[in-house]
């Protein structure tokens, strides 16, 4: 009588830590959901140069890393001025590092007793980034050199520069020089093994793939057609 009493207790011990399993797993849920919830796209507004002296965009300068011998500065605005050339007189704020704000429109470069370097003479929107990577680790490929996405014009014309406007890919060398645009119009890009990238583009309703070898500048289409 007593065991089966004990076996009696067990079993509601074990509901009940089981419970707190499912709800803490649901409360888990919850949270992610309303975090993704709050996330924001890349986007800033693009206005004329009529406008600009009404609404001069606020640039900002953001200290985030350094590779080799360069520290790398983003410049963010919720706003840019339409073709017009770079300029910024702001304060630098440092942030984490090689971590990228949704408002970056342009990077700097610079050497201890150097100049700096501008990497884009007009600012664009910043999608994507990724820096060179000089050691191969268990969730990241050698990369030798910069890789961007980025957005120059409004194609849409709803007033953004965003995501959903038409993107290229460029790259440089760790330090911003040998700019070089690879592709317009993808849809995206990600590193799939040692200086080789997967570029995708949508021209119209089948996506496309190519591969490119970072190190050569081969740029190869993939056939996928079933």
């Amino acid at each position: 009588m007593r065991i089966m009493n004990f076996i009696e207790k067990a079993n509601k011990v074990l509901l009940f830590i089981a419970a707190l399993v499912v709800i803490f797993a649901i409360g888990k849920s919850l949270i992610s959901d309303l975090f993704k919830s709050g996330y924001s796209a890349p986007k800033v507004q693009v206005i004329e140069h009529s406008a600009a002296l009404d609404e001069e965009p606020k640039l900002q300068k953001n200290y985030i890393g350094q590779i080799k011998d360069v520290h790398i500065l983003e410049i963010t605005s919720d706003k840019i001025v339409n073709q017009k050339p770079y300029s910024a007189n702001a304060e630098i704020i440092v942030s984490s590092a090689l971590s990228f704000s949704r408002n970056a429109v342009n990077l700097m470069f610079t050497k201890a007793g150097e100049k700096n370097k501008v990497l884009f003479k007009n600012n664009v929107l910043i999608v994507g980034f990724s820096p060179v990577q000089l050691k191969e680790t268990s969730y990241q490929s050698v990369l030798s050199k910069n890789i961007y996405s980025v957005v120059r014009n409004d194609t849409n014309k709803n007033g953004f520069l965003n995501s959903d406007d038409q993107k290229e890919l460029l790259v440089s060398e760790y330090d911003g020089s040998g700019l070089k645009s690879i592709m317009d119009n993808i849809e995206g890009y990600q590193l799939i093994s040692n200086n080789t990238a997967l570029i995708y583009t949508k021209p119209e309703s089948e996506t496309l793939y190519y591969i490119f070898d970072v190190l050569s500048g081969e740029l190869v289409k993939l056939d996928t057609r079933l």
